[in-house]
């Protein structure tokens, strides 16, 4: 396994993608205090797991919700990958839903089958265990899932430019 490979399975690995996974739909749930959608998953590890992608996010304000983020995100991607996070969220699916069901086995999240939508089972944190570039994901999955909570999935789906 190459160098390269080693850095990204550090980073991009189901245990981390289970705590951001939680922290957006903790973000979320605070929010607007119902259920996430469990297709809006799929869209997190994408773009909280690229570091451009995420530092777009932490530097936007979160008043300024997810049109003004969104206007960062393809400001400069215009031509090149505009359907950047909708491929990468097809790539990333298996990674997305094992790191969901781990959320799911530590009691970090459930799902309700029938509605098919997501729900904290807890949304306290431990801050001093996270530290660099694992805080700021977790950070930007918390923002991420606030400004989606008071969105439908059409409008998200236009300022993400994916498809559900």
């Amino acid at each position: 396994m190459s160098k390269i490979d080693l850095d990204v399975m550090y980073v991009q690995n189901p245990a981390i993608g289970a705590a951001v996974l939680w922290r957006f739909v903790c973000g979320s749930y605070n929010n607007e205090n119902r259920p996430v959608p469990f297709p809006l998953l799929f869209v997190v590890l994408p773009i909280v797991f690229r570091q451009d992608l995420c530092d777009v996010i932490t530097s936007t304000q979160k008043a300024s919700g997810l049109s003004k983020a969104s206007e960062k995100l393809f400001k400069k991607r215009e031509n090149d990958s505009i359907h950047f996070v909708n491929n990468t969220a097809i790539q990333m699916r298996d990674l997305t839903l094992e790191a969901f069901n781990i959320a799911v086995e530590a009691n970090l999240i459930s799902l309700i089958a029938e509605s098919a939508t997501v729900f904290p089972l807890t949304t306290s944190v431990c801050n001093n265990t996270r530290k660099g570039d694992t805080k700021d994901m977790m950070a930007a999955a918390e923002k991420l899932g606030a400004w989606c909570s008071g969105l439908t999935m059409l409008e998200i789906a236009k300022w993400l430019k994916v498809r559900f």
